[in-house]
């Protein structure tokens, strides 16, 4: 899997409240703040602008405003596609069956300080879109089910197709669900014992390749439907129905604490078996063989579980670089993500 190209760098004036003109950026709640405080500031020059280009010989660039009113709903879009992050990872989990009540109120803050931006941004259709999105959060907040089915996820999906048209940069889910899925479904399915590649072509091929696919999936229809053994069916879904619980299992938080602590943890057995399978490389005794392989086994399913939560926090592009790098290389890429997920995933 290819690292997306990088964007174009952007001719935009630069303001003083811009992510690319600091040489340490603010955590974007507070990014987020400075945003709707500079906009009350920006739209008095930006009205000036209206009334005075109105009068006859209006000519004085000086008179100008720095940033006009596109330059603040460009960077509003850049913004937007990073604070809604845990929006789209609660509407993935909608659309995968396993989203809990716990979401809303990660999400609700989210939604509603997007929507008092576009107020001021004068975007009326971006912010009735929002107001519908949020009820739809409230319906879901009162569900009586704990995971949301039914016409709360209908209610769901509806109103935040009216935000994906309005703004795809901030809302898309498709691509990004789609490289997900396919990361999970693989890593779960190599966890399995006796699970090769050719296991997961049949298992493709029968249509067995999305999560809530799998999740419905019964052994004795997987085993009659690619031909697999039996008991290696049993262990897969074993397998899918136990990462289920545990999808549906962890309190979600706009820091993503949960999924951080588990990944630290596994960060550090990563490392811990890296260390030990290194001395035992360096030796050439049985003992020291037997060793080898058996700590090589270790931390590749180790690191399978860490797909896993790279995944779902969306850490495509990383993954993808993990893979084309050596061992060592892996665990230092696992652990600076960890340090970047400290500035990085903050409450809004």
């Amino acid at each position: 899997m290819e690292a997306a190209s990088p964007p174009p760098r952007s001719t935009r004036p630069t303001a003083s409240w811009d992510l690319q003109a600091t040489t340490e950026s603010p955590s974007l709640a507070d990014t987020f703040a400075s945003l709707l405080n500079d906009v009350d500031a920006s739209f008095g020059s930006i009205e000036m602008k209206k009334g005075d280009s109105m009068r006859p010989g209006f000519s004085d660039p000086a008179r100008l405003p720095s940033t006009s009113l596109a330059d603040v709903r460009e960077l509003f879009e850049q913004l937007a596609a990073n604070h809604m992050r845990q929006v789209r990872d609660f509407m993935i989990d909608v659309k995968w069956g396993e989203a809990t009540r716990a979401w809303v109120s990660v999400c609700e803050p989210a939604v509603a300080s997007l929507r008092r931006a576009a107020d001021k941004l004068e975007l009326p259709e971006l912010s009735s879109a929002l107001a519908d999105y949020h009820t739809a959060l409230e319906a879901a907040g009162l569900a009586p089910d704990r995971i949301l089915q039914g016409d709360t996820k209908n209610l769901l999906i509806a109103s935040y197709e009216r935000l994906l048209e309005l703004m795809p940069q901030a809302f898309a889910l498709d691509s990004d669900r789609t490289q997900r899925e396919m990361i999970i479904v693989q890593a779960l399915l190599l966890q399995v014992p006796d699970v090769r590649k050719v296991t997961i072509d049949k298992l493709y091929a029968a249509g067995l390749a999305s999560l809530d696919v799998m999740f419905a999936a019964r052994a004795d229809d997987i085993a009659a439907t690619t031909g697999i053994p039996l008991k290696m069916a049993e262990r897969i879904v074993e397998k899918v129905q136990l990462y289920r619980k545990e999808l549906v299992a962890v309190v979600p938080d706009a820091a993503r604490s949960s999924e951080r602590a588990t990944l630290a943890s596994l960060a550090r057995e990563l490392r811990r078996q890296h260390v030990e399978y290194e001395q035992a490389a360096a030796s050439w005794t049985d003992d020291a063989v037997a060793k080898k392989r058996y700590l090589r086994q270790a931390r590749d399913e180790t690191l399978l579980r860490v797909k896993v939560i790279l995944a779902r926090l969306g850490e495509v592009e990383r993954l993808a670089m993990i893979e084309r790098v050596p061992f060592h290389k892996k665990v230092e890429s696992i652990e600076k993500f960890l340090d970047e997920a400290t500035e990085a995933y903050v409450p809004v």
